[in-house]
């Protein structure tokens, strides 16, 4: 049966932060998702989620806690702990500008593979310790802040006993993500001594991937995924979304296109239940994960449903911005 993972990225701007926004400003915005008419964050995807029996991990950046303070981490994970779902280790670098303590002495980079192994696992360490100190579980599995991670990151993971990372996302190798391997990954493998599970993607257009990210692809699109994902037997189908995803870019308003696509995508995979689950990396067995001997096919899409999305993106661009 395939395990769908809905992983959300939950993390603070630290563009917002660094044009001077307090960091409860940040957080409503970020985390919360407030708009006027409500909030569209974690507590709407939560409840969204419990609706239709559906289990999530969110990836909550820890960085940005020496900056802000460790209570905003704790007003994050608390949440999603509570309601059953999954924290594990996300991080940008770019909060490392802020903090009072400097774990690489001064060296910089917008993304973990910018760093060498040894400052890699120095920033690793500082964000598991910031997750174990506001409540959180020590974490297993790792995505890089921007996808930007290398082999170096993989090591740097093993190293400190995280069995998975999910940094691979073909559509942006090369810049900024760095992960190098044989061959395209479409299945879980092991990799420099941890699990990378592969953010899912598919052929949109002629030479062209996209990933499984809720906000860069339709309901249509979505569901033809997963169904054929299913079809394959793939053991994983990792699906994409941010805290703040189902806001518009200005953050003032919900963006009701991808409000929508959320709303039927959790619908239909809770109707899925007999096909697929949905689970966390605490519900992955890394031995029978790892068995696929062949890499499965890319999946692909019609053009039609391509061009159906483009037009809906470009109305939704325009009415909601």
């Amino acid at each position: 049966m395939t395990s769908i993972l809905i992983t959300i990225d939950t993390e603070l701007s630290a563009g917002l932060h660094g044009r001077g926004a307090s960091a409860e400003e940040n957080f409503a915005q970020t985390i919360l998702g407030r708009v006027p008419g409500g909030e569209r964050g974690i507590a709407y995807q939560i409840a969204e989620f419990a609706a239709h029996e559906l289990k999530a991990v969110f990836f909550v950046e820890a960085l940005s806690a020496g900056a802000v303070g460790l209570d905003m981490l704790k007003r994050t994970i608390d949440p999603i702990l509570s309601s059953g779902h999954e924290v594990q280790l996300h991080a940008h670098t770019e909060w490392l500008h802020w903090l009072p303590s400097d774990p690489v002495d001064g060296r910089r980079g917008a993304c973990m593979a910018d760093f060498s192994l040894a400052d890699q696992r120095r920033v690793l360490e500082l964000g598991i310790e910031n997750l174990t100190k506001a409540g959180a579980p020590r974490p297993i599995a790792f995505r890089a802040g921007n996808y930007g991670a290398n082999n170096d990151t993989l090591r740097a993971l093993a190293s400190l006993g995280v069995v998975y990372d999910t940094s691979y996302n073909f559509s942006y190798l090369g810049d900024p993500c760095a992960i190098l391997a044989d061959r395209h990954l479409q299945a879980p493998v092991r990799l420099d001594g941890v699990i990378e599970v592969p953010i899912t993607d598919f052929i949109d257009r002629p030479d062209h991937f996209r990933p499984a990210q809720l906000c860069a692809i339709s309901k249509r699109e979505m569901q033809h995924v997963i169904d054929c994902a299913i079809a394959q037997r793939r053991q994983t189908a990792v699906v994409v979304s941010h805290s703040f995803e189902l806001i518009n870019r200005a953050r003032t308003r919900a963006n009701r296109i991808v409000v929508d696509r959320f709303r039927q995508f959790c619908e239909s995979v809770g109707e899925m239940s007999e096909r697929a689950k949905t689970c966390g990396f605490e519900g992955l067995d890394p031995a029978s994960l790892t068995s696929q001997r062949a890499e499965p096919a890319p999946l692909q899409s019609g053009m039609a449903r391509t061009l159906a999305r483009m037009a809906e993106q470009a109305i939704g661009t325009v009415i909601y911005g």
